[in-house]
C-alpha cells in the first residue's frame, strides 16, 4: 500500500514529557516588511527584532525557518483578519499576529518528502526540512521532512516513530511524529 502524498508541515500532536499538554501557544508578529507568505504548519525562526502588532502590543517577530536553521516552532494558526474572514494563510508584507507552538518538547506529524523512503532505521535520527510553496486555498504548509538528511547527530527534527494508521506504512511520503531537534528554546543553542 503507497501513501497519499498530503503536504501539510507540522501539525500538533502533543508533547514528549510525562506532563499533560496544555495547548498554550504564544503570539509572535510578522513584521509588514517580511516580504514571504506564511502557512499553517511552517516552521519559523526568530527574526531577531520586536514590532508593534494590529492591536498595539509589541511582540517577538518571526520569519519562515530554512532548511539547516534553528527554529523557535511551527506556526497552528493567524489573528483572524475582521477584513477578509476568508484568508487562512499570512500574505507577504502584511503585518498579522500568529500562533505558534513554541514548546521545544511539542510533537508533530509531517510526512516525509518524495525521493527517499522511511525506513525503521531512521527512527531516532535527525533530518531537517525541505521547504515548498504552502497552499494559499487550504492555508497549510508545503514543508516536509527531508530524509536525505538523516544523522545521528545534527538536524532540525529528530524522528520519533512512523504515526501508526492504517493508512500509513514506511516508505515514501510516510507520516512521522517528530520533536524539533534544534530548538531556540532548548539546550546551548546560540544565536
Amino acid at each position: 500500500m503507497a501513501n497519499a502524498d498530503s503536504i501539510f508541515g507540522a501539525k500538533l500532536s502533543g508533547v514528549q514529557l510525562s506532563s499533560t499538554f496544555t495547548g498554550r501557544l504564544k503570539s509572535y508578529t510578522i513584521a509588514s516588511t517580511y516580504a514571504t507568505a506564511l502557512f499553517i504548519g511552517d516552521f519559523v525562526k526568530l527574526a531577531g527584532t520586536a514590532v508593534v502588532n494590529e492591536d498595539g502590543v509589541s511582540l517577538s517577530s518571526i520569519e519562515q525557518a530554512a532548511a539547516t536553521e534553528v527554529c523557535c516552532g511551527f506556526i497552528v494558526g493567524f489573528k483572524v483578519n475582521m477584513d477578509n474572514l476568508n484568508r487562512v494563510y499570512h500574505p507577504a508584507s502584511t503585518l498579522q499576529t500568529a500562533y505558534v507552538c513554541d514548546d521545544p518538547y511539542a510533537a508533530f506529524e509531517i510526512q516525509t518528502a518524495s525521493g527517499t523512503d522511511l525506513t525503521a532505521a531512521m527512527i531516532g535520527n535527525n533530518a531537517d526540512i525541505t521547504v515548498g510553496s504552502g497552499n494559499t486555498y487550504t492555508g497549510l504548509s508545503g514543508m516536509e521532512l527531508d530524509l536525505t538528511t538523516v544523522a545521528t547527530a545534527n538536524g532540525q527534527i529528530r524522528i520519533l516513530q512512523l504515526v501508526p494508521r492504517e493508512d500509513n506504512v514506511y516508505g515514501e511520503h510516510s507520516k512521522v511524529l517528530c520533536m524539533i531537534n534544534e530548538h531556540r528554546f532548548k539546550g546551548t543553542v546560540g544565536a
